[in-house]
């Protein structure tokens, strides 16, 4: 089973999805699903949502109205943080298209973004399970702090991989844990199917983001859906360039400090660091780094007896599928500066 068996086998399921995600942003202000229809038809894989569905169905529930509302609130969620996130980073460019705050302004970006968080919460609220809205509450709390905690050591150079690793935590496998979570939860999962599914999230949305990070320096522009180096411009230090930095000589170090300080990049200074990175294989330490948490996501699934255990095929294919996006060229030379 491979990705594409995934999303066919869910595609009426993720139809419902999508259609709820197009339903609850109406507004009778204007703006409002304007923007929001602009956003949610830029692309995507809706991965939150589907992990919802097969931790549902992987605990023995189908995908009815109710598991698909709660695919709606963490889309809605992921939503409003890139709404934000692009504010923050000044973002002019996602998955090929001109972002909402560069179309619209920072001021309809962040509110857009609000209204989704309030839909969201409105949707929790028409079935107000306890237990659902502390974990999506939880999580949302964690996801903020992880962008705060990005904000206050931007163009830090000397941040160690364990803050890199913790805001990747926050920031991205937090949601996608929970998306998962919920289904689990949906489905009256019991403590031991809860936890690996829990713990199945954490490691995926870990490898998720490693690849993002591999991703924003080694693949095709036109793939990627925005600039290659975009991290680097927007001086986040991400484990490609954290590693490529440890592993610095002198000068190299020197060249990298002045780089990150610097809000002018162009893509002669992003060339001349991936050569650098494909040269002391700091990329390839990345994936390599995203390949182990996903084969650990896989084996915490292993750990449970559930009612639907062929979904745990599913997940797999879900998980390698988010290392298999790297299909980057061969490395090029590095470029004389």
């Amino acid at each position: 089973m491979d990705f594409r068996d995934v999303t066919q086998d869910l595609k009426s399921d993720l139809a419902k999805v999508e259609k709820a995600i197009n339903e609850n942003y109406k507004s009778d202000v204007p703006l409002i699903p304007g923007i929001s229809s602009y956003l949610m038809s830029c692309g995507g894989k809706r991965i939150r949502p589907m992990l919802t569905l097969l931790a549902a169905k992987l605990c023995g529930r189908e995908a009815d109205e109710t598991v698909v509302k709660h695919g709606c609130v963490v889309e809605y969620i992921h939503a409003a943080t890139l709404l934000h996130d692009d504010v923050v980073d000044e973002t002019t460019v996602r998955r090929g298209k001109e972002t909402v705050n560069a179309k619209w302004g920072s001021d309809a970006s962040i509110l857009v973004g609000d209204f989704l968080i309030s839909r969201a919460i409105l949707i929790l609220a028409d079935d107000c399970e306890r237990k659902i809205i502390q974990a999506i509450t939880e999580a949302t709390k964690i996801l903020v702090e992880g962008g705060i905690l990005e904000y206050a050591e931007a163009r830090k150079i000397k941040v160690n991989e364990k803050h890199i690793l913790d805001v990747i935590y926050r920031k991205t496998a937090s949601i996608l844990s929970v998306s998962a979570r919920l289904g689990g939860l949906l489905a009256n999962a019991t403590e031991q199917q809860e936890t690996a599914i829990i713990a199945f999230g954490d490691d995926f949305g870990m490898a998720f983001q490693l690849m993002d990070d591999a991703l924003d320096y080694d693949a095709d522009e036109k793939v990627l859906g925005k600039p290659t180096g975009t991290d680097f411009k927007e001086g986040h230090v991400t484990l490609p360039l954290h590693h490529l930095y440890h592993n610095a000589d002198r000068g190299l170090k020197k060249e990298i400090e002045g780089f990150i300080k610097n809000e002018n990049i162009g893509p002669e200074e992003v060339q001349y660091i991936v050569g650098h990175m494909h040269k002391h294989k700091s990329i390839d330490y990345t994936l390599n780094l995203a390949r182990y948490y996903i084969d650990r996501a896989k084996s915490h699934l292993r750990k449970a007896d559930f009612p639907e255990p062929k979904y745990i095929e599913y997940f797999d294919a879900v998980a390698d599928y988010i290392h298999s996006r790297h299909t980057a060229p061969s490395a090029p030379a590095v470029p004389a500066k």
